[in-house]
C-alpha cells in the first residue's frame, strides 16, 4: 500500500503542476518552465540521495551497477527526450485536446508492457480497480473535451500523423516506466534513479541547443523566463517525478500507471477551486471522481 499511495502522492504533484501550468500560460514566456522543471529534479533528488538514501543498498557487481544506471538513462530518454518531442508533434498536428486523449493510453500501454516484459499479473480486485479509473477517466475526457468529436478543419493526413505520434508518445512514457523499474532490479536507489534521468534530460538539451535555437532559448532564459507560476509548476512536476520513483520501488508498473491517471481529477478540481481558472466541476466530473476513488481503493487493498 505504500507504492500506492506514493502514487497518489505524485498524481497529486501532477495535478498541482497542470494547474500552475494554465494559470500561468496567459504571460508564460519560454518553454512554460519545461526546463526548469528538469534541473529541478536534478537538484532535489540529488539533494534526497545525498541527505536520505545514501545508505540504500547497492549491488557489489560493477556490472549490475552499469546495467541500473543504463536503465535509468533510457528511462530518461524515453520520458524526456522522445516523450516530449513526440508530444509536440502531436499537438501541433492534431491539437491540444486530441494529444491530452492520446496520452491517457499511457497505462493501457504500461500494462501491456508490464504484463509481458516484467511479467506482472493482477488479482481480480486489482484489475476492478483498474478498470473503474480507466472508465472514470473515459467518462471525463468525454464531458470535458466535447470538442474532439466535432468537425474541424485540420487536414486529414494531419489528424492521421498525430495519432500517430500521440500513440507513440504514450508509448515512450510506458516504456518509461518499466525502464525505472527494471533500473531498479539492479540499482534500487529511486532518488538516483531520479537524479540520473533529470541529467540525462539536461544534457540533451545542451546537445540540442547546438543545432536548436528552441532549446537554446530554454536554457539561455532558464531564470529570466520564468515567472512565480512557473516555478510552481517546475517545482510540482520535478516532485511528482521524484515520487514516481518511489512509487515504482514499492508497487507494479501498472498500478502506478492507472493510479496516475488520477491527476485529471485533481488538477481540474485546483484549477477550479483554487486557481479559478476553470469553472466548479459538473455533476458528471464529481461521478468520474468517485468512480476513479472506489477504483483506487481497490486498487490499493489488492
Amino acid at each position: 500500500m505504500v507504492g500506492e499511495f506514493i502514487a497518489l502522492l505524485s498524481a497529486f504533484c501532477f495535478g498541482l503542476a497542470g494547474a500552475a501550468i494554465a494559470k500561468g500560460a496567459p504571460g508564460a514566456r519560454g518553454d512554460n518552465g519545461a526546463f526548469l522543471s528538469i534541473v529541478l529534479t536534478m537538484a532535489f533528488a540529488g539533494a534526497i540521495w545525498l541527505v536520505v538514501e545514501r545508505e540504500e543498498r547497492w549491488p557489489n557487481a560493477s556490472t549490475a551497477i552499469a546495467t541500473g544506471v543504463a536503465f535509468f538513462v533510457a528511462s530518461g530518454m524515453l520520458a524526456t527526450v522522445f516523450g516530449r518531442i513526440t508530444n509536440f508533434r502531436a499537438i501541433a498536428l492534431s491539437g491540444a485536446i486530441r494529444a491530452s486523449l492520446y496520452r491517457r493510453l499511457i497505462p493501457v500501454f504500461s500494462i501491456l508492457l508490464a504484463f509481458t516484459l516484467l511479467g506482472e499479473r493482477y488479482g481480480l480486485v486489482a484489475v476492478s480497480g483498474m478498470i473503474l479509473i480507466l472508465g472514470s477517466v473515459a467518462m471525463t475526457l468525454r464531458e470535458r473535451v466535447p470538442a474532439a468529436a466535432r468537425p474541424n478543419i485540420l487536414p486529414p493526413t494531419d489528424l492521421r500523423l498525430g495519432a500517430i505520434f500521440g500513440a507513440v508518445c504514450a508509448f515512450c512514457y510506458a516504456a518509461a516506466y518499466v525502464a525505472r523499474k527494471l533500473a531498479m532490479d539492479y540499482v534500487p536507489d529511486a532518488a538516483f534513479g531520479a537524479f540520473v534521468g533529470a541529467v540525462t534530460g539536461i544534457v540533451w538539451y545542451a546537445a540540442a541547443a547546438q543545432f536548436s535555437l528552441r532549446y537554446r532559448d530554454a536554457l539561455t532564459g532558464l531564470l529570466s523566463k520564468s515567472g512565480p507560476w512557473q516555478w510552481v509548476a517546475a517545482a510540482s512536476l520535478s516532485m511528482g517525478q521524484i515520487l514516481l520513483f518511489f512509487a515504482l520501488k514499492h508497487a507494479e508498473v501498472a498500478v502506478v500507471a492507472i493510479i496516475g491517471t488520477t491527476e485529471l481529477y485533481i488538477g481540474a478540481y485546483l484549477a477550479a477551486f483554487l486557481f479559478r481558472t476553470e469553472p466548479p466541476p459538473s455533476v458528471g466530473l464529481v461521478l468520474a471522481t468517485l468512480l476513479a476513488t472506489v477504483g483506487v481503493v481497490l486498487v490499493a487493498l489488492e
